[in-house]
């Protein structure tokens, strides 16, 4: 391909050694990957030959950062970044070896000097390996006799199902040389060498990564390449990693759950499982419905699906749960109105006749008592006064009498009689009402089903999607069900287990167990800071900080900056936003503000907007790259992720929200509770930086993180 312009394909370990840099050195290489689009024999760059494969070179990034790659010919492979020491140190024994008979494209050590194995000193991790194909299976033994090996050497090579096991094997170091060699060979062409060598060599390295496109980039122009080297956020989203991909392939019997901490890919799974799914099932039987409980999300995630090389077309439907409950219901003919005014006065008016001085439920706010109707009686469907004097108050934690419970229901009939006198009725009984209607449809309306963010939902809106799936009979499908949830990310009152849903998914739970996305110092200040916390997790109760995953990078210490007021946090937001941009390490469009209040919010983004910043109101962000610093609630930015975060308004009195004057104490202590499991998300929402800020003294809530932050 002499003369050709330079064709480049990007390994998935690319992404995940970028990933563990710090967002200068990431700048670094961003700017190195501009310079490798214009010229990759940029003298800049220094391209040289790295010691021991001819093949393998490295580019500098700056004085330690280096970028290791392989060429061939025209042809580029990116294979990782990091720190010069550490690149030239673990290539030192290693060859590029690609292998189209298995599909294998990569580094393999070709000696275990004083017993050393490489691969001892990479993070633990689950490799699926085809036993049907062992590396050297296009040799048959007899060829294998004919270069030279023995009968017992032949022996141990057929033992070898992974490339990077020839170096443990009992032979000279030359015979294993040798092996790695034939790797890439057919025996025609060790027999016959080739009269264009090197073009041969480029022709074998194109076809063994075409035989496994999972793992790496299409060949892309040198302009591409840098382009989606330098990806912004969204691209980031939708990177699976490879010990992820069982999770996303795996065939499942009935209902399947997959779990894991903040970071560990749980959406990321979702949406190649809904990719895979619409692939490989019979569109006859239906489309793949992937849904959540907020409103914001499904647009975000439709995005990023897109973003998917070879994401089917028109196969998969995104829609939030009170959305798709409301077109049930319309398409069976009932067509509820839903007036938010209306739905209040009513609710006004229910608990004014109700809820009296020194009545048993005096002393809990309404908004405690409204999320318990809707959360609990209306949530769980229940169905008469003796089933919620029965049912444990799943995510509940202020005790409630029989006393209450009544007249927790009698307020329940109350609000329902208002809301019929005025023709109303409210988004919890819509999705009861869509249930009974899904339940009644004659067939299946979808083949499977994927619900992010589970913990969120009500056992009444999970009820709904299984029966959209399972249809009239109510047998539970195989790939019919995929949960995906963390108890320790619910961010809503209420809540259910598994087992009052009546779904199984024991035998098909995938526990997702390293964390991708954020620093060890990142997700170790947001444990600081809430993993202390008692949290249900759909039935099993533990501590946040119990369940916490590996996080597999460091970076800096998230920062806490106490300040006089509020103007003098934003100040300091906008400086440090404007200092970041200015590098060229990151995309203002990668970075956000989340706050406690929609009056934060606003305040946020009017001091942005008054130094020239460029915003988008989170509520409306659909998973579009922009160059817009993106602004909303803790609530807001649930399921999302930025490069870097920051938390303003985290003063002792501003956050968590004020006792109510006569709140009871209980009652305070789950909303304080719920308060931190919102921060603690929005925390975990950094990928890279993370800066939290206050007015005066900060929350006492972030009193146990103080030591995991540097305070500024």
């Amino acid at each position: 391909m002499s003369g050709a312009e330079p064709q480049v394909t990007i390994s998935k370990g690319w992404w995940a050694s970028v990933r563990q840099l710090d967002p200068a050195a990431q700048g670094r290489v961003n700017a190195a990957m501009d310079m490798f689009q214009k010229n990759p024999a940029a003298p800049g760059l220094n391209l040289e030959m790295l010691h021991g494969d001819r093949r393998l070179h490295s580019l500098r990034a700056s004085q330690s950062i280096r970028i290791l790659l392989a060429k061939e010919g025209n042809t580029y492979v990116l294979l990782e970044a990091g720190q010069h020491d550490e690149i030239y140190d673990r290539v030192a024994r290693m060859r590029f070896v690609a292998n189209a008979g298995t599909g294998f494209v990569g580094l393999v050590p070709f000696t275990s000097d004083d017993g050393a194995d490489d691969r001892q000193e990479q993070p633990e991790r689950t490799r699926i390996i085809d036993y049907a194909r062992a590396v050297l299976d296009h040799w048959s033994d007899g060829e294998l006799r004919e270069a030279g090996f023995g009968a017992r050497q032949i022996e141990l090579l057929r033992g070898c199902y992974e490339e990077d096991e020839l170096c443990l094997l009992d032979m000279p170091s030359e015979r294993i040389e040798l092996a790695i060699d034939l790797l890439e060979l057919t025996p025609e062409q060790w027999r016959t060498p080739s009269l264009d060598p090197a073009a041969e060599a480029e022709a074998r390295i194109r076809a063994a990564i075409e035989a496994s496109p999972e793992r790496f980039s299409p060949f892309l122009d040198a302009a591409a390449a840098a382009a989606l080297a330098t990806a912004p956020i969204e691209d980031w989203m939708v990177f699976l990693h490879p010990d992820q991909r069982q999770a996303a392939t795996r065939r499942h019997a009935g209902p399947a759950r997959v779990r894991g901490s903040a970071g560990t890919g749980k959406t990321v799974v979702g949406l190649h499982r809904a990719a895979h799914l619409a692939a490989e099932l019979d569109p006859a039987e239906g489309p793949i419905l992937f849904t959540t409980f907020i409103k914001t999300l499904p647009p975000v995630f439709e995005s990023l699906f897109r973003r998917l090389p070879n994401s089917p077309a028109n196969r998969v439907e995104f829609i939030n749960v009170d959305s798709l409950a409301y077109r049930v219901c319309k398409e069976a003919g009932d067509r509820p109105t839903l007036n938010p005014r209306e739905i209040d006065a009513a609710w006004a008016s229910a608990c004014k006749h109700v809820v009296t001085p020194g009545s048993p439920l005096d002393g809990l706010t309404r908004e405690y008592l409204r999320a318990e109707v809707t959360s609990v009686i209306k949530g769980r469907g229940l169905r008469s006064i003796d089933e919620y004097l029965g049912i444990e108050r799943t995510g509940r934690r202020t005790p409630f009498t029989e006393a209450q419970r009544r007249q927790a229901w009698a307020l329940r009939e109350a609000w329902d009689q208002q809301m019929a006198a005025r023709k109303v009725i409210d988004f919890a009984d819509v999705v009861l009402r869509a249930r009974d209607h899904a339940r009644r449809r004659p067939q299946p309306t979808y083949r499977a089903a994927i619900i992010d963010e589970a913990q969120d939902l009500t056992l009444v809106g999970l009820q709904l999607i299984r029966a959209l799936v399972n249809g009239p009979d109510a047998t539970d499908r195989p790939d019919g069900l995929l949960i995906l949830g963390d108890g320790a990310q619910r961010i809503y009152p209420g809540g259910f287990t598994l087992r009052q849903a009546g779904v199984d998914v024991r035998g098909r739970t995938t526990v997702l167990r390293t964390n991708y996305r954020n620093t060890r110092q990142i997700i170790g200040a947001a444990m600081a800071v809430a993993g202390g916390q008692v949290v249900d997790d759909l039935g099993d109760e533990q501590r946040r900080g119990e369940a916490a995953a590996d996080a597999m990078r460091d970076g800096v210490a998230p920062a806490l900056l106490v300040c006089a007021n509020n103007a003098a946090e934003m100040g300091f937001v906008v400086r440090q936003i404007s200092e970041l941009a200015s590098t060229g390490a990151i995309s203002t469009g990668d970075i956000a503000v989340a706050t406690p209040t929609n009056h934060d919010v606003d305040t946020a983004l009017a001091a942005l907007r008054a130094a020239g910043l460029e915003t988008q109101d989170l509520k409306d962000y659909k998973g579009v790259p922009s160059a817009a610093v993106k602004v909303g609630t803790h609530h807001r930015i649930k399921g999302l992720e930025f490069k870097v975060v920051f938390l303003p308004f985290l003063g002792a009195t501003h956050f968590p929200r004020a006792r109510q004057a006569g709140q009871d104490d209980a009652e305070y202590q789950e909303q304080t509770d719920l308060a931190v499991s919102q921060l603690f998300v929005a925390m975990t929402r950094a990928r890279d930086g993370l800066f939290l800020t206050c007015s005066g003294e900060p929350s006492a809530v972030l009193e146990p993180g103080l030591g995991a932050l540097e305070l500024l």
